[in-house]
């Protein structure tokens, strides 16, 4: 019952259109790192400023780590984790609740915090990937379409811009930099992949 409550909740939060919350300048990156068995939410490093994203990657195998970033505090998140090459990922969420999981590229999350998650950057969790080359990217939910955050009070925002990894040869983008991907534009890319 308890797990119904909380589906219900967060299909009420994602789907409800309402005002602009309290984080209009979040943004989303896909950092990446190299693999260790050790890594996991409680040991990672803390992200503070956007010079902290590591969006390049030559290795074989990696953790990618989906962050919504410069947020004064989020409750969920919902996405889907896209990534080049057929492989599956070894996923581990680092919210208190989850609907859906990062099994196979393209797959969604809606994910939630008992507690408001303050700071800079809030990781949802890792996922243990072997990718061909090309980008990691965070984008749209597959069945909501939406990809963001609520804060707070349950306010949804959506990011202003979306930072993917580099993978295999390619060069990630910037976060640091206001020129990533618009939102608007992955609902275009995503269509190619269907």
């Amino acid at each position: 019952m308890k797990i119904l409550a909380i589906a219900l909740a967060l299909t009420l939060v994602f789907a409800a259109v309402a005002t602009a919350g309290s984080n209009p300048n979040v943004k989303a990156v896909v950092h990446v790192q190299s693999y260790s068995a050790k890594n996991n939410c409680g040991n990672l490093q803390t992200f503070t400023t956007c010079e902290d994203f590591v969006t390049t990657n030559g290795e074989a195998q990696l953790h990618a780590l989906p962050i919504f970033f410069d947020a004064t505090g989020i409750t969920g998140v919902e996405y889907a984790l896209t990534w080049p090459g057929g492989s599956s990922a070894g996923w581990t969420g680092c919210g208190d609740f989850a609907i859906g999981g990062i099994q196979w590229s393209g797959d969604s999350i809606s994910q939630t915090w008992t507690l408001c998650q303050m700071g800079y950057a809030v990781v949802c969790g890792l996922a243990w990937i072997y990718p061909g080359a090309g980008f990691i990217c965070m984008v749209p939910h597959g069945e909501s379409g939406f990809i963001g955050v609520t804060d707070c009070d349950f306010q949804p925002d959506t990011p202003m811009c979306f930072f993917c990894a580099g993978v295999g040869g390619e060069i990630g983008d910037d976060p640091c930099e206001p020129t990533a991907t618009e939102a608007s534009t992955w609902g275009g890319i995503k269509s190619m992949f269907k």
